[in-house]
């Protein structure tokens, strides 16, 4: 008895020092917030940096936020978001243009279809509620259904609101036939702490 006693102390200590190191090691990680202004009033935001991103504007009213080294291998490429502004518009157009409409009844966001052509993707269509510090909004998902089935993809859209100002964008997140590399999850994380500002913070993403 006393011998195994002996192993598992001796087993205990072994561990003991790397659980440590790694509790540490995660303790240090700490998230950034990136910052851009897209040129227009109402147009600058901020990026809570989960993944050691990058955030930037080169285009009026557009910015992006890229991963050098994304949290989980997909041949879609880097991982990454594209924003785009619009300031004074009419956002119900918006929503719709990116695939959602308000329910006013239920408050939440719905999938919007143009036409009778486009419901057809209704079954492999689904909708988010994204909310941030200081935005709500949608993020609608569609599985491709035509080409060869080895490249098909599943599309995003989305839009966040704040005042009169909205970003929206639009992308794809996995490789239907690769689940495993799906990037949605991270997306979603990426569009919930996206915040509206006054102005940037600082450089420091450029």
């Amino acid at each position: 008895m006393k011998e195994k006693l002996s192993a598992l102390a001796l087993l205990f200590a072994m561990l003991c020092p790397t659980s440590v190191a790694f509790a540490q090691s995660t303790a240090e990680v700490k998230t950034k917030v990136l910052s851009v202004d897209m040129g227009q009033p109402g147009c600058a935001i901020s990026v809570v940096d989960y993944y050691g991103g990058h955030l930037d504007s080169r285009m009026q009213k557009t910015a992006g936020y890229w991963v050098d080294a994304p949290p989980v291998h997909s041949t879609l490429g880097k991982l990454g978001v594209n924003f785009e502004c619009q300031v004074g518009t009419d956002f119900d157009n918006a929503a719709q243009a990116f695939g959602a409409s308000w329910d006013a009844n239920k408050n939440i966001w719905k999938l919007y279809y143009k036409g009778e052509d486009e419901k057809i993707l209704s079954h492999v269509s689904r909708i988010y509620q994204l909310r941030s510090k200081n935005a709500v909004g949608f993020l609608a998902t569609t599985d491709q259904i035509n080409g060869e089935e080895s490249q098909r993809v599943r599309f995003y859209s989305f839009c966040l609101f704040h005042n009169k100002a909205a970003v929206c964008g639009d992308g794809q997140s996995m490789k239907l036939e690769d689940p495993k590399s799906n990037y949605l999850p991270y997306i979603l994380r990426i569009l919930r702490g996206v915040s509206f500002i006054d102005t940037p913070k600082d450089d420091s993403n450029r």
